[in-house]
């Protein structure tokens, strides 16, 4: 091979390599209204067989004894990046995706001031009662089912 072919086909390459990581780059960015749309099919196909239960009387989830009180969940079997909880009321805790309708990142666990923030830094945020608190979000995070009794906390999908 000459070197005009070296670098014809060398500047080809290169040139292939930043066009995909470009196109993956602004894809990352976009609304992900395709997600959006899975999960609402998920709920609305008469699928909650899927549930578990917490104990918030035991640690990490003290803090949901009390009206306002947070916790954050890992991955688990309703949602593959965790869920933000938060009690709403005496009887009432709220659960919510951890995952930003944005860009797909986890969302942070709420924090003082009421916000859970993505944890891709492109600056979403969402209130505790999951709405969009500050874009690009444009959707609010995917709630779930939660009942109640006495300490024990099940969350349904």
């Amino acid at each position: 091979m000459n070197r005009r072919d070296f670098i014809k086909n060398t500047c080809s390459l290169a040139c292939a390599c930043v066009g995909v990581s470009s196109l993956s780059l602004l894809q990352s960015c976009e609304d992900n209204k395709a997600y959006e749309q899975n999960v609402d099919d998920d709920n609305n196909d008469g699928d909650n067989d899927i549930q578990f239960s917490i104990d918030i009387s035991q640690a990490p989830h003290q803090n949901l004894e009390s009206i306002g009180g947070t916790s954050a969940l890992p991955p688990n079997s309703i949602d593959s990046l965790g869920l933000l909880l938060i009690r709403s009321s005496d009887n009432n805790i709220k659960a919510f995706s951890r995952r930003c309708t944005h860009s797909s990142y986890s969302v942070n666990a709420f924090n003082s001031q009421g916000l859970a923030v993505c944890s891709s830094g492109h600056g979403g945020s969402f209130n505790t009662s999951g709405s969009v608190a500050a874009g690009p979000p444009s959707a609010r995070l995917t709630s779930y089912s939660t009942s109640l009794n006495e300490s024990i906390l099940t969350i349904s999908k």
